[in-house]
């Protein structure tokens, strides 16, 4: 049953985004349109979650012959937990456009928000890297219009920054998709398997300065602080919760799915990477004013970003599997801090109810180090070799969620401002809920992803034993 629906996970939201530009110029239609769209988005991911029960290859066409590139649509454990959260991420958007966004909601922007799921879902299930590249500068591009419609001078210049960064991005991919194809005659994913190593070291090179840009890593983060405190609400919604997310998603794939031999060859440049990139965000997280909670909040994007590679890097299959746990689970409570650090910004309320429930969320983007009912940030420093590189991320990572967790005595002085509006209560409860519930009971997350994980590290064994 999952075969059969999973195009719909594209050609669903591509028909919303079409009825949405019906509706231009009639926001009250578009509104409740758009209700009941994410509605059908909801419950079409729920039935295929519930059928799902193992990889499908379910749409193989050509596209474009001349370079072997084939329209293959696929779902396994890593895009499956992909696609929930892109799912949720959608749905806090849309609510983000229609009750929070000041000046009220757009049509335009949420054709745009359908866009860009369309897009996101489309690197998520797409099994040619050449398909993925133009789902990755679709997805950006839309991003970057919805971040800046309507939005003030910085929101603009913001927007204008990330589609820059996007279209390099995408023609770095495009680029490492040529020289494989030229080296394999193929875009297809499985069968970029041969290929002499220096055009692999020069696609990996490619492929993994554009994915950095994603996570991000630094130093090719700079465009995520502007966005955390400019742009559209729904804008930075999916950037933060959908986007940085397909850039883990994208590592694994491609990165490690592709290249584990050149990372292992590589070593410890990775490590050393995600590492760096780990301390250099708990610094300036830590240095922020206490009520810059947004820029805080991009640190520890970055952070996790650090830790994700870090993870990667070990290849094994514990280290992996706990840095894309903690990359998943990091989207639902990373959007809401985002939506509770704008609310209180514009609206300057302040007491004691918000400030626990920003720690709470808090400390659940920081995936409570040493409480073993979060176990993705504990494998990857349990499985890192070096007892140095270990104790660094673990005071950096402690530092990051310090940072979080800090401006809660700042918002917890006094009792001013409205109350929470209540379709924020809503989704911040919600999240909240998640966030638990994936801390107490993360097992279905770990037996959906531990196999594809398995998978992608099997080239790595070959190569070690090969003579």
């Amino acid at each position: 049953m999952s075969e059969a629906l999973t195009p719909a996970l594209i050609l669903l939201p591509m028909g919303s985004a079409l009825l949405l530009a019906c509706l231009c110029g009639r926001i009250a239609a578009a509104r409740g349109v758009a209700a009941l769209l994410v509605s059908a988005q909801v419950l079409l991911v729920t039935v295929i979650y519930l059928a799902f029960d193992g990889p499908r290859l379910v749409l193989q066409a050509a596209w474009l012959p001349a370079l072997g590139s084939q329209l293959l649509l696929s779902i396994d454990g890593l895009s499956m937990q992909a696609l929930l959260l892109l799912t949720a991420i959608l749905v806090v958007a849309v609510v983000a456009e229609i009750r929070l966004q000041e000046g009220g909601p757009s049509a335009a922007r949420l054709v745009l928000i359908f866009v860009a799921i369309t897009a996101m879902n489309l690197f998520v299930l797409s099994g040619d890297l050449l398909l993925s590249a133009a789902a990755y500068g679709t997805a950006g591009l839309a991003l970057a219009a919805l971040l800046g419609i309507g939005a003030d001078m910085g929101g603009q210049t913001a927007a204008r920054s990330f589609a820059s960064w996007t279209v390099v991005g995408a023609l770095l991919l495009s680029a490492a998709a040529a020289i494989l194809a030229a080296g394999t005659g193929s875009t297809v994913i499985d069968d970029l398997t041969h290929i002499t190593p220096d055009s692999a070291r020069v696609a990996a090179l490619l492929m993994v300065t554009a994915l950095a840009m994603q996570v991000p890593l630094v130093p090719l983060h700079t465009w995520l602080a502007p966005i955390a405190t400019a742009g559209t609400l729904a804008g930075r919604t999916l950037i933060f919760g959908g986007w940085c997310m397909l850039g883990a998603f994208g590592l694994l794939r491609y990165g490690l799915g592709l290249f584990p031999d050149l990372l292992s060859y590589a070593a410890p440049l990775p490590l050393l990477w995600g590492t760096a990139t780990v301390v250099y965000a708990a610094i300036v997280a830590i240095a922020q004013q206490e009520q810059d909670l947004a820029r805080r909040l991009s640190w520890a994007t970055v952070g996790a970003g650090g830790l994700l590679l870090a993870g990667v890097a070990g290849l094994e299959s514990l280290p992996v599997l706990g840095a894309w746990l903690h990359a998943t689970v990091q989207g639902v409570p990373r959007v809401g801090l985002l939506l509770l650090a704008h609310w209180m910004a514009t609206s300057g309320a302040r007491r004691g109810s918000l400030a626990i429930l920003w720690a709470l969320l808090a400390l659940g983007l920081g995936a409570i180090p040493g409480a073993i009912l979060f176990p993705g940030w504990l494998l990857v420093v349990a499985g890192t070799p070096d007892m140095i590189v270990a104790g660094l991320l673990l005071v950096a990572s402690a530092m990051l969620v310090f940072a979080l967790v800090a401006p809660a005595t700042h918002i917890a002085r006094g009792s001013v401002g409205p109350p929470l509006p209540a379709a924020l209560s809503r989704v911040l409860a919600v999240a909240t809920i998640v966030v638990l519930l994936a801390g107490f009971y993360p097992q279905p997350l770990v037996n959906g992803a531990r196999p594809v994980v398995e998978r992608l590290l099997t080239r790595t064994a070959a190569a070690d034993l090969a003579p």
